[in-house]
């Protein structure tokens, strides 16, 4: 299966050492999508860190419930919030790269400001659920998007990578 694959391949830091930086360095947009992607990070760290939103965003993270589940539905929320303000301009491509930055930027912001403890693992599912909740408003069913990266088995990535002159990890 193509997402066990990934995460297998990937070298996953553990614990806590995922970081922003990390994850924004290994985010490559087309060049014809890089304005966007850009633009759409911009706007959702204003509306983020907004003096308005951001006592919303303090009390909503101070809130009890699992971390993942605060950072996948406030990402998933501000995603949306952000094509509404578009007019739906913003390019489908760039919603779920931007939205994994920006969740990571709020991860990192509720770890450095003592909120409590933010693991790769309540990272890992906060992405997740944003994904299925962002998916699901957009139409998709994530059972769909499953098969879709189930169809890319092992095997197939491997010939992939070698073609490219990629070492299979």
């Amino acid at each position: 299966m193509a997402t066990g694959m990934i995460q297998d391949n990937m070298g996953r830091p553990q614990g806590n050492d995922l970081s922003a930086e990390a994850v924004s360095n290994n985010i490559k947009m087309p060049p014809e999508l890089q304005e966007a992607y850009d633009r759409v990070v911009i706007a959702g760290m204003k509306v983020m860190f907004s003096d308005e939103s951001h006592k919303m965003m303090l009390q909503f993270m101070d809130e009890e419930g699992p971390a993942d589940e605060k950072l996948g539905k406030g990402i998933a929320g501000l995603m949306l919030i952000l094509f509404k303000e578009s007019n739906e301009t913003i390019p489908p491509q760039v919603i779920i790269p931007a939205a994994v930055q920006l969740l990571m930027r709020a991860a990192e912001f509720a770890k450095q400001s003592g909120m409590g403890e933010i693991s790769n693992k309540d990272i890992a599912g906060g992405i997740e659920l944003m994904i299925a909740i962002i998916l699901e408003k957009f139409g998709v069913d994530p059972s769909q998007f499953k098969q879709m990266l189930d169809q890319y088995d092992e095997t197939a990535v491997n010939a992939a990578q070698q073609q490219m002159g990629v070492p299979n990890a």
